[in-house]
């Protein structure tokens, strides 16, 4: 008797579900109810009764669209826009949601998305933050397909301190950006996701968020996301203690950004910083001097490579370079643009100082950190002072065992010499 052979059947592709995203934020009592506060007067009620005009639709069922509005609803919009004491630069899109309300059944999407994107650009233009998410999601429900404007609620969301929000709408981007084929904004969505769970100490989780966005931008040839996505792997791995991978992801990112992209500086300071702290001194003080004059317009990082120098300068023995930048760092902190990295900087100078013996110095600094950084709330780096003043005052170098036991391999140094080249060459473009 002859065993029946079963038929097997192909399965049906893998669908891919997530919740749906979320539309409004925990202390929104009625939705969009921010545009009234950011926006007010006629204006803003226009924009108001806009936005909960095209959710309203958006969020239809295409076949029920048609009896939404009252028949008169679109005409009566337009009307009322003719008079409105509205900005010039939004009458435009305000005016096609006004026709959509009077052929609610024929208005495609991607219009109704235009319109809202080009509310949300102006809204963002004028600091009108709320406005301009409000309008982002609206335009993400128009078009639901587009990945694009789904990545853009959720990074909006995330500068707004709505991480909730964000990271729904990452999901989604997620989602829609594999359906659609748009590998580009499934990437940067990932990057995302993992950047949100790095600020909250989940390595793991980001590491797996920014493993998935590597083999994305790889597969499909997106070498500047490849960049992105290496460079926060090389971050994850400085703060997990994973040395060997960490200078590997590094070498991967500098690789794909290249000579000319924005972020080969960022990438150069965080590896310089990164290999000062295993007492590379003498590699990182050509990084750092050619970083000198590459942050103007960020001025935290402006003071803190000056602060660096100082530190690498005290590391080599180079008392001069050391009370050079140890000098300039100090005057520069007394603007308060530099304000936010006063306590880190002088901890770098307080460690340089001690590397030099100038125990003055070094008790000052580390005392001046301590005080800044207890006043800001910052307590890692109070922490951190605390332990080097304790090191001052007995008179130890803080940094001498690390120097000691600092081995640059062949390959770290060449990468090293490699970086400064690539930095030298694109300052005298």
């Amino acid at each position: 008797m002859k065993a029946t052979r079963k038929t097997t059947q192909a399965r049906p592709p893998r669908r891919w579900r997530t919740p749906p995203p979320l539309t409004r934020g925990s202390a929104e009592t009625l939705e969009g109810m921010e545009i009234l506060r950011e926006v007010g007067g006629e204006g803003g009620l226009l924009l108001w009764q806009s936005y909960r005009n095209v959710m309203f639709w958006a969020t239809a069922e295409p076949g029920e669209r048609a009896a939404l509005f009252a028949p008169e609803a679109g005409r009566r919009r337009l009307a009322e826009l003719l008079t409105a004491d509205v900005p010039a630069e939004i009458a435009d899109s305000l005016v096609e949601i006004g026709r959509m309300m009077g052929a609610p059944e024929a208005t495609a999407g991607e219009t109704i998305a235009d319109a809202c994107r080009g509310i949300s650009d102006w809204a963002e233009a004028a600091g009108h933050e709320a406005t301009a998410l409000a309008f982002t999601q609206a335009a993400a429900l128009s078009a639901p397909r587009d990945a694009t404007i789904a990545l853009a609620v959720g990074q909006i969301s995330r500068r707004r301190g709505e991480p909730a929000r964000a990271e729904t709408w990452f999901r989604h981007a997620i989602m829609i950006g594999r359906q659609t084929g748009d590998w580009e904004s499934y990437a940067r969505a990932y990057i995302a996701l993992g950047n949100m769970l790095l600020l909250r100490g989940n390595f793991p989780g980001a590491h797996r968020m920014h493993i998935k966005a590597l083999r994305a931008a790889r597969r499909k040839g997106l070498t500047p996301i490849q960049g992105m996505a290496a460079h926060d792997l090389f971050v994850i791995a400085t703060e997990t203690g994973r040395n060997a991978q960490a200078e590997e992801y590094a070498r991967m990112a500098s690789r794909a950004y290249g000579p000319d992209h924005p972020r080969l500086p960022v990438l150069a300071h965080d590896l310089a910083y990164y290999w000062m702290n295993q007492g590379y001194f003498s590699q990182v003080m050509p990084i750092f001097l050619s970083l000198e004059d590459r942050f103007e317009t960020d001025p935290g990082t402006k003071i803190a490579i000056r602060a660096h120098i100082a530190r690498a300068a005290g590391g080599i023995g180079d008392r001069a370079t050391f009370r050079r930048y140890f000098t300039e760092t100090v005057r520069m902190s007394k603007d308060s643009i530099y304000e936010s990295r006063i306590s880190d900087s002088f901890l770098e100078l307080a460690m340089g100082a001690s590397n030099l013996g100038e125990w003055d110095r070094a008790e000052q600094a580390a005392e001046h950190a301590l005080e800044v950084a207890q006043q800001r709330g910052q307590a890692k780096v109070a922490i951190e002072a605390e332990s080097v003043l304790d090191a001052v005052r007995s008179g130890r170098r803080v940094e001498h065992a690390k120097t000691e036991r600092a081995q640059v391999s062949r390959s770290t140094q060449a990468f090293a010499d490699q970086l400064v080249e690539l930095l030298t060459a694109t300052a005298a473009v």
